[in-house]
Formats: structure tokens, sequence, C-alpha cells
């Protein structure tokens, strides 16, 4: 069985032809380097020729451009199609030299890109750690491409699955279908159905699984018209249908393809389709047809050696089992031939990634040795112009010496205005939080008037009722109604004062303790144990992307992400609630994100939603103090972080927390 996988990492999949006409109709210089690569990509499935040639177009006009960015992507293009070609050195060194061009720009999608090329090399040869490794350090410049996040989750999947790791492939197969869902791009749930289907169809108890995953990559592939990945789509199907011995249904769909690859001068895919028709037609002993079929398919030097031997093991196996021993016999030399060679190929490859690892690592100690000169060498020039400067200071230093004097006057009037100046402003920063305790006193004070009564009145009005009805206590449901109004007032009253001390205790100092380095994933597996019958209750999934280390309290932490996971859970109507944490790594200052698919905040109320008490809905809708988000607000205040909210994409809340570096 031929398993097809189909690379979709890129922004920009138009047909060549558009992109061509895009070209041709002068694009600004600056855009002219982005349009080849993005035609080299378009060819890079099928024409080698045509793809290698415009990204050497697209590096010499970047070079002309002095665009590092685009000379970095040619690279990764040119890279791609000498190991398509089998020329695995010049695709190592390439792939190299755009990696050192995006690491000085710091160019995150070349990055993500040239990381994962290389991981599929380390990949294929078998290097499995090392393969991680890349692919981990390709996820972590993905963070703003869910296209790009969800292939190399993939390709992670792939790899446990090689290795024969179920559970970790279908953990982050898990996770990519998830950000796939939540994207809604079509092209990223391309990419996820595709690879789910591929997993799934080596499971023959999961076949019809893979047949519905394949059928929606294959919706989607048509409505984009990727011609690659529909027709990788259906030789997938008819491999489906095939396995479940629906032998016509198979046969339909590998015809449709044939002439579908025919009519889009797509030679390589109507191979693939011919290979697996005649396996098919070999399968259920229709030997005509698989002669037919096979005897067609020319056999050239420049076909790969594992696709020429391919079709010699089916042309023996027709022999064979056809009756013509001399015939088989030929064609088996043929495949013994080519397994030698192949073999011979993969450990020459090998081979040949250790030795060009190896000058790559080389090449990188003699810059380092070079840069470590000529750092010496301009420190050496420093020094002379060091001693030159201080032979001119000697000679003026009787000048510099008055004039310092009047400098140091100077200073210290400057210095005087600057501690009267700071002092106004310390005390206007002392008249604003003075203000503000004022404000929330008289808050404060209202509640104790209003709400924090409201359910003494309520309890004592039922008590009243029960002392009028004392003869119909026993079994009596008005009985049992007052004792549950009395029971949900007293906890109501407890809950809303626990959460006004909370409140005061921050707002006092109590919890002001020494920093730590606080392990934010210590942190969120407290969370999840404390919220664990909520999250069951509601169905809900909670994740934890990116998370380490931040300077603070455990105990301030722990509280924030508490309320904001539990606030995204309480007001979520999502049938499938998602709450995500995820610590951006690639930010100027430490940033926490909780994102969750709940009913969202107004833009109108989100100022207003850190104000003590303050709820948009009423108890009988959502329960709460209205007091959560006030804490959230104060704790974070107190370690120097700014809040902010924004509505995510497709329905939901995204909480930002900065903190100061």
């Amino acid at each position: 069985m031929i398993l097809i996988t189909v690379p979709v990492f890129s922004q920009y999949d138009a047909p060549v032809d558009s992109l061509k006409s895009l070209l041709h109709a002068d694009p600004p210089p600056l855009k002219r380097g982005v349009l080849l690569n993005d035609i080299s990509y378009a060819y890079s499935v099928y024409q080698f020729d045509s793809a290698y040639h415009y990204a050497q177009l697209a590096e010499k006009e970047g070079i002309a451009r002095k665009d590092t960015s685009v000379i970095a992507r040619a690279y990764i293009l040119q890279g791609s199609v000498a190991s398509a070609r089998g020329d695995l050195a010049e695709s190592i060194r390439k792939t190299e030299q755009a990696l050192n061009l995006a690491l000085r720009i710091n160019d995150s999608t070349n990055l993500a890109n040239a990381y994962n090329n290389l991981a599929l090399v380390d990949m294929d040869a078998g290097d499995a750690q090392q393969a991680l490794s890349r692919f981990h350090k390709s996820l972590d410049y993905t963070t703003d491409d869910t296209l790009g996040r969800v292939y190399t989750l993939n390709n992670i999947a792939l790899l446990y699955y090689n290795s024969g790791d179920e559970a970790a492939c279908e953990k982050y197969m898990a996770q990519a279908i998830a950000e796939a869902q939540v994207s809604d791009d079509p092209l990223v749930l391309l990419e996820a159905y595709f690879t789910e289907g591929m997993i799934k169809m080596e499971d023959t108890t999961q076949l019809d699984s893979a047949l519905l995953l394949f059928n929606k990559a294959l919706n989607i592939s048509r409505e984009y018209k990727d011609l690659t990945t529909e027709v990788h789509t259906l030789i997938n199907i008819a491999i489906i249908h095939r396995d479940a011995k629906r032998t016509e249904l198979s046969e339909n769909v590998l015809q449709k393809v044939i002439s579908l690859c025919e009519e889009n001068n797509y030679p390589l895919g109507a191979y693939y389709a011919i290979l697996e028709l005649g396996e098919l037609y070999l399968d259920n002993k229709l030997y005509t047809k698989a002669w037919a079929t096979l005897q067609h398919i020319p056999v050239q030097n420049s076909m790969a050696l594992g696709d020429q031997l391919l079709l010699h093991e089916l042309r023996s196996r027709y022999y064979r089992e056809t009756g013509q021993y001399q015939q088989a016999l030929s064609e088996q030399d043929s495949v013994l031939f080519y397994k030698d060679s192949l073999s011979s190929t993969l450990k020459q490859q090998e081979l040949t990634r250790l030795e060009v690892n190896y000058e790559v690592a080389q090449k990188n100690r003699a810059n380092e040795i070079l840069a470590l000169e000529k750092e010496q060498a301009e420190q050496k020039v420093v020094n002379q112009r060091r001693l030159a400067l201080l032979t001119v200071l000697v000679l003026v230093l009787l000048l510099s010496t008055t004039l310092f004097l009047l400098w140091q006057r100077r200073q210290f009037s400057q210095q005087l205005e600057l501690q009267v100046e700071l002092q106004t402003q310390e005390l206007q920063r002392a008249n604003q939080e003075l203000e503000q305790s004022n404000q929330e006193l008289e808050r404060f004070t209202y509640i104790a008037s209003h709400d924090l009564k409201e359910p003494l009145r309520n309890i004592i009005s039922f008590t009243t009722l029960l002392e009028r009805k004392k003869a119909l206590w026993v079994d009596h449901q008005d009985a049992r109604d007052f004792f549950s109004h009395i029971k949900r007032s007293a906890r109501q009253m407890h809950t809303l004062i626990q959460d006004v001390l909370a409140y005061a205790q921050v707002r006092g100092g109590h919890n002001k303790t020494a920093l730590t380095r606080v392990d934010l994933n210590e942190i969120m597996a407290q969370v999840q144990e404390a919220l664990q019958p909520q999250l069951e209750a509601k169905n809900a999934k909670l994740y934890s992307e990116n998370l380490t280390f931040m300077e603070g309290t455990p105990h301030h932490f722990y509280i924030i992400l508490k309320n904001l996971v539990e606030n995204g859970l309480k007001y979520n109507e999502h049938k499938s609630p998602m709450i995500i944490v995820r610590q951006a790594l690639k930010t100027e200052n430490p940033r926490l994100l909780v994102i969750d698919n709940g009913i969202g905040i107004p833009d109108e109320f989100k100022p207003k939603v850190f104000e003590m008490f303050y709820r948009l809905h009423g108890r009988s809708q959502y329960e709460g103090t209205g007091l959560g988000l006030a804490i959230v607000q104060r704790l974070a205040d107190s370690l120097g972080a700014s809040i902010e909210i924004s509505d995510r994409p497709g329905g939901g809340t995204i909480f930002s927390i900065e903190f100061a570096n």
C-alpha cells in the first residue's frame, strides 16, 4: 500500500497560472521576491526544475533588494527541491543557510519552516530524538501561525506513531484537531483532517472514521482548487475502499484520479493511482486488467528508486501468479537490484547527513573563532584610541576640574528640583489612592447596607414563616422549601463574606510576601485539581501551553488563574467548553493569556467588569458575587501587572495579563 502524505506549510496556495499573472502584472519591487517564492512553492509538488528555477530568481531578487526574509525562504525552497531529488547534502546545506539568516533577523515563519524541514530529514534517517527536538523548536515559532502550528503538531504525532507510541501520537493529534477547530481556517482543518485520516486508515477497525476525515479534506481541497491534495486524498479513499473489500468503488475512484491527473498534467499523481489500480486488480485476480494497467507504465531512470521498486514488485507478482515463472524470475532480479540500490542509497544518505551536520558544526565553530578574532582586533583599536584620548585628557585636566565644579553645582540644583518634583508626584499619587479608597469605601458602605443584608432578611423572613406554620413542619412541602431558601441564602451570605474578606486582604496588604520563582505548570495542576468537578460537570477541556516560570507568589498566581478559568467555565454555553492558558514566549514583557469560547463580554461593559460587585447577569442566570474579577485585578496590581480584555475570533474572551519585565 502506498501511504501518501501532503505537506501544507504555506499561507499561499494559489494556482501557478494565477501567480504568474500577478508576476507579469509588474508588481511593486518589494513584492516581486515574495511572489517568485510563492510560484516556486506552487511548482515544488510536481515540477522540481521549475520550482528550483523560481527559487533561484527569488534569491537573486532578495539579494538585490537586501531582503533577508526573501533570501531565507528561497534557500528553504531550494533545499526542499534538493531533498525531493535525493541530494540530501545540498538540502541540509541550503536549509542551514536559511536557518542562519532567519536567526539573524528573528524571522519566525522561516525559522519554523527551517527547523521543521531539518526535523523531517532526521525523522527519515531514524534519528527520532533529534527530530523531536527540532519539531519542538519549530513549534516555538508558530505561536501566531495556526496553520504552521497544526502542521508541526501533526508531524510530531506521525513521529510518535512511527515510533510505536500510540498514546503520545493521540495526544498531539488531539491537540492539532482542537487548535484547527478553534481557528475555523479551512486550510488548517484540511491539514488536520488529512493527517488524522492517514493514521486512522492504518487501523482496519477505523476505516470508516478515516473515510469520513478524507471526505472532509476532499471537499476543502476542491473548494480551494488544491489539485495535489485532492489527488492524494482520492488515492487514500480508494485504498480504504480496497481494504474494506469495496473493489468496484476503489476502481472507480482510481480511474477518476488517473483522468484528473492527465487533464491537469500531473504525471506523478497518475503514476501512484496506476500502481494502486494494478495492485487492486491483482488482489482480485483480474490478471488481464492488471497487465493492461501495468504494462503501460514506463520505467524511467528519473523515477525515484522506491517508485521503480514498487512497479517491479507488482510485475513480478503478476508473472508469478499467472505461471510465467521465467519472467517472474527476471522481474525478481530487478526487485532485488532496486532493494539493494535503495538500501545503499539510504545508508549513503545517512552518512551524508552525518557528514553535512559535522561540516555545518565545524563551519559554525570557524565562524565563532573568526567573530572572536574580529572582536579582539576591534578591542585593540579601541584600546589605542583610549590611550590617545587619555593623553588629551591629561592636557585638559585643570580645565576639566574647573568645569566639573561648575557642573556639580548645576547638578545639585537639578537634583534638588528633581527631588521636589518626585515628592510632588508622590503626593499626587497618594491623593489619587486616597480618593480611590474613599470611593471604594462608599461602595462598600452601600453593599453593607443592601447586598450583605439581603441574605439575612431572607433568613429572617423564612424563619418567621416557619414559626407561623410550626404545626405543619412534619412532612410539609412548604417547610422543606423554606429550609431550602434559608440554606441558599446562608450559602450566598457565606460566599459573599469570603470574597469581600479576600478582596480586603489584598487591599490591606495581608498577602504581601517576598517574590519567588513560581512554576506555572505546578499552579495549573492545582487549578485543574480544584476545578475538576466543574470541568467534568460541563464536559469542558482545560489546556495549558508553553508554561514556564515567572516571578511572583504562588498563592497570587493560583487565585488569578483559578478565578479566570472559573470565569471562562461559568459564563460558557458552548456544547464543548474549552479554556486555554498560554504563556506568550516571544513578547517584550512576560504575558499570560487565558482564552475561552464562552459567551463573551460586550465592549461597553469591558471597563466595568473589574469593579467590586459589578455583575452583567442576575443571580438567576449565573451564580456569583461579582468579586472574582475585582480580586484578579487587585492581585495583578500587587504583582505590577496589567490586564486587557479582547474578543476571541469565533466567540469567547481573551484575558491578557502583561507583567513588568
